[in-house]
């Protein structure tokens, strides 16, 4: 399966983020991903993250589709989509306690 990013729109309160899918299997297919603007100013979510993020949501949905229930050409991303890619971008520092430290 191949996964080309064709660009985004901006519309009233979301951008559109837009996919061309090709798959043997399924053959061309186009797809968005729609993300409240509002995303991108109340989380650690920056705007460069919109496509990585959008194919991230993309490639699941595709990953889980059936012939009996193919992907939805048009997603949205949940605020719980934001939460799982930034704890996976951004993974927060591992605190390491020196030898022999007080408690």
């Amino acid at each position: 399966m191949y996964i080309q990013y064709r660009g985004f729109s901006v519309e009233a309160t979301s951008r559109v983020y837009a996919y061309h899918v090709i798959d043997p299997a399924q053959g061309s297919r186009e797809f968005t991903v729609d993300v409240q603007t509002d995303a991108f100013r109340s989380s650690s979510l920056k705007i460069q993250d919109g496509p990585g993020m959008c194919y991230a949501r993309l490639k699941q949905e595709l990953d889980r589709e059936t012939d009996e229930s193919p992907a939805d050409t048009h997603l949205r991303v949940t605020q719980y989509d934001i939460q799982i890619y930034i704890e996976k971008t951004y993974p927060k520092p591992v605190k390491k306690w020196a030898a022999g430290a007080a408690s």
